[in-house]
């Protein structure tokens, strides 16, 4: 009889088996790909960049060694790392549910009557148990397909993070260089007007200006001393914020270049298919959309049996009959559970998880063109920046030959006090644009780097 009770539980199962329901997840995602071209579907490389590649944007030894210290001490970073463990480590529970299970368990008791409590009679327990989910409808697989999806989501985002604290640190460093050379920039402008303000002092005391040309001098030595303070500051500030992204407390104490290079040439731009495979955030959208599809495959499947195979070995009685394999006793079964009636709340549950996945789609076509568009424009305002510095440059050159002719007119007495300080803001306000547009040229390199996926 019990031969036939088992053979009827298996043939029981297989034909629970054989109409397991068809999902149309599959043909959801073909349909809802059909904008989007099968070669931008990319998976996440294993082989990530390397600081090396900083090289081909701005050879800087400084920043290479900030960038290391960036790479291991960074929080944010660090932070994105636990939650890749995390994603890790809910794969590894997704996959040991497909596994058996083996508990083990002991017990010991004590039994008496009122009366007679000094006559205590033992009883020892000691089973081992099993239990399987053959997962013959699927609903575990689709969680371990969820968990694999979520897992490449949090690979990407970890990678995303990587590139965008280098990409932070390399522009917090060129402003923190930015920021001493305004400063010695200022300290020169200031040096001049100071040396404007004596020698104006001189001949107003002598007569030979007037003194609206003393005040006019006072003036603009009094107003770039303003800027001198403001301008430390700023470089102060720059300082600070390129420690913290070094995982260290704000501090001003940071070797920095003496100067900003011309960053080298960009890649040609090239076919999105192999620009966006190594975009963080579009595959990071490409992972979440995988996920959402098994989160609804695994949703549609949550309202079948579900089937579960159990068996032990126990035994409880004196101790001396513990280790008596005859006083065992073995349990061997089968069960197969499902919901007969909850009212909708799967039905629910299934329009939620396909609202969801086209959620997850349209985000994922939106990232697709946000990318090309800011790779797009990066690559503009790089190209339109080395222009504007061929032009400045050509500026300066020409209003500091400016200040040197009206400063040899000045001390021949052939042009006066106000004709140089016009000349001397002029310079200053042309050298400081210059070396602002230097440091968003270098900037927007970074930028447009880290847009095609390259840092």
């Amino acid at each position: 009889m019990n031969k036939y009770c088992s053979l009827a539980a298996i043939l029981l199962l297989s034909a629970c088996a054989s109409v397991t329901p068809m999902s149309d997840t599959h043909d959801k995602i073909n349909l809802a790909q059909s904008n989007i071209p099968q070669n931008w579907l990319l998976p996440l490389p294993d082989d990530l960049s390397q600081i090396s590649t900083w090289q081909q944007i701005y050879d800087d030894p400084l920043l290479n060694g900030y960038l290391n210290i960036a790479l291991t001490e960074n929080y944010d970073l660090r932070i994105a790392q636990t939650r890749l463990a995390q994603s890790a480590a809910s794969l590894r529970r997704a996959h040991a549910l497909l596994r058996p299970r083996i508990n083990a368990s002991t017990s010991v008791s004590g039994v008496a009557l009122i009366g007679s409590l000094d006559n205590i009679t033992d009883s020892y327990g000691i089973g081992l148990s099993g239990s399987w989910n053959p997962d013959i409808f699927g609903q575990n697989r689709a969680g371990v397909d969820q968990s694999r999806a979520d897992l490449a989501a949090q690979k990407a985002l970890t990678e995303g993070t990587r590139q965008s604290i280098l990409a932070q640190t390399a522009r917090a460093y060129i402003r923190a260089v930015e920021g001493g050379l305004q400063v010695r920039l200022a300290k020169t402008n200031l040096d001049f007007l100071s040396e404007s303000r004596r020698i104006s002092e001189a001949r107003y005391r002598v007569g030979d200006t007037a003194k609206g040309d003393f005040s006019f001098a006072e003036a603009n030595y009094q107003s770039a001393l303003a800027r001198f303070e403001n301008t430390k500051q700023s470089a102060r500030a720059a300082k600070r914020a390129l420690s913290i992204l070094l995982g260290d407390y704000p501090s001003e104490n940071l070797d920095l270049s003496e100067d900003i290079g011309l960053p080298k040439n960009l890649p040609p731009r090239a076919l999105p298919a192999s620009v966006l495979e190594r975009r963080p955030d579009v595959l990071a959208a490409r992972a979440r959309l995988v996920s959402r599809a098994a989160a609804l495959r695994g949703t549609q499947l949550a309202d079948w049996p579900n089937v579960s195979l159990n068996g032990g070995l126990s035994s409880s009685s004196r101790f001396e009959l513990l280790f008596n394999p005859a006083d065992y006793i073995a349990r061997l079964s089968a069960s197969l559970a499902g919901n007969l009636f909850d009212a909708g709340s799967q039905d629910a549950a299934i329009s939620g998880a396909r609202a969801a996945l086209e959620g997850s789609l349209l985000n994922y076509e939106a990232t697709l063109r946000t990318a090309m568009g800011e790779i797009s424009d990066l690559y503009d305002r790089a190209d339109n920046l080395r222009r504007t510095l061929v032009n400045l440059q050509a500026a300066s050159d020409a209003a500091n030959e400016a200040l040197r002719l009206e400063s040899i007119q000045y001390d021949l007495g052939e042009s006066s006090l106000l004709d140089v300080l016009q000349v001397q803001t002029r310079v200053n306000s042309i050298d400081a644009t210059l070396i602002r547009t230097q440091a968003a040229l270098l900037e927007t390199t970074i930028s447009a780097f880290q847009a095609i996926g390259g840092l």
